[in-house]
């Protein structure tokens, strides 16, 4: 990861030079602030990946520093280690609460390790950025990841598209803490049937909303397929009125604003195997869809691919 922005913010002068000359020669840009203000004030300009701080300054401490930069919006995701010449677990406590990814003592400081302890804080901020907030599944950057280094590997892989029909009128009357648990149930269910009928190497991702993506081999994808459908088939009553259960579903306006009759919430996926003789994960996305499209016009609770009939729930 070579280019990434360092923020130096350290009173100590010559510890300040001597970390921005290591860091520059591991590939890092570095800024560099003296003085506690200072460096807020070039957090918030200047947007760096990851922040150096020093614990004990003048005028207000790393900790008072750490707090301001964690409540100001565009600051408060930048990660912080701590710059510190107490070795002491209390004191360390106090700046993790205060928002600390992470800590250095100034006389343990192994140059050769810096460099890495660094990147592996910014490995994990972008890991937990990618995360999904409501599911904690890996969200898009890290879905095209996945998908882009398997393209690169060669090997045969299958990606599955899942979608929720009818999500949107559920929403609208249940309200949203209904959606999120009818999400929560589809990530749920996604997980049993990757881990029960895929491999150790298969993937769950939540591309946003209603959308779901899985990874696994071409040999997987239609046993996962079939679990997904059939188990959330059987949990979705669960989350509905016996007055709608007894009418198979309800009344809601659609997109357009007409009224209309909603079946019972269900899943469509679209598969594509052999996605590695595909260019790039916008590719395979582009294929999915127009595949989605055509198996939701054919009802829920369905899967399907380019080339083989679709699998529907009974």
């Amino acid at each position: 990861m070579p280019n990434e922005k360092i923020l130096i913010i350290d009173d100590e002068v010559d510890n300040l030079y001597l970390l921005q000359m290591r860091l520059q020669a591991s590939e890092f840009i570095v800024v560099t602030a003296s003085e506690p203000a200072k460096g807020i004030e070039v957090a918030i300009n200047e947007k760096p990946d990851l922040i150096l701080l020093d614990v004990k300054m003048p005028q207000m401490s790393g900790f008072e520093v750490c707090r301001k930069l964690k409540n100001t919006l565009s600051t408060a995701r930048i990660p912080v280690i701590f710059l510190t010449c107490q070795d002491d677990v209390t004191h360390k406590i106090k700046g993790l609460e205060d928002g600390a990814d992470d800590y250095l003592i100034k006389d343990e400081i192994d140059y050769r390790e810096i460099a890495a302890r660094i990147r592996s804080v910014l490995r994990r901020t972008q890991a937990n950025i990618s995360m999904n907030p409501l599911t904690h599944l890996p969200g898009n950057k890290l879905i095209e990841a996945e998908i882009n280094k398997r393209l690169q590997n060669g090997f045969n892989f299958t990606v599955g598209y899942v979608d929720i029909d009818n999500f949107k009128a559920y929403n609208d009357v249940y309200g949203f803490k209904s959606g999120d648990n009818v999400i929560l149930l589809l990530a749920e269910t996604m997980n049993d049937a990757v881990n029960s009928k895929g491999d150790s190497s298969d993937f769950v991702g939540h591309i946003g909303g209603d959308d779901f993506v899985f990874i696994t081999t071409d040999r997987n994808y239609e046993s996962i397929s079939r679990q997904i459908i059939d188990r959330f088939a059987l949990k979705i009553p669960g989350l509905y009125s016996e007055e709608h259960l007894r009418e198979g579903g309800f009344r809601s306006v659609n997109r357009e604003g007409v009224e209309q009759f909603f079946p019972l919430i269900s899943v469509t996926i679209a598969n594509i195997p052999g996605a590695n003789r595909l260019e790039s994960p916008e590719d395979i996305a582009l294929q999915a869809s127009k595949l989605k499209s055509k198996l939701k016009n054919e009802g829920g609770n369905r899967y399907g691919t380019l080339n083989i009939a679709a699998y529907e729930n009974s």
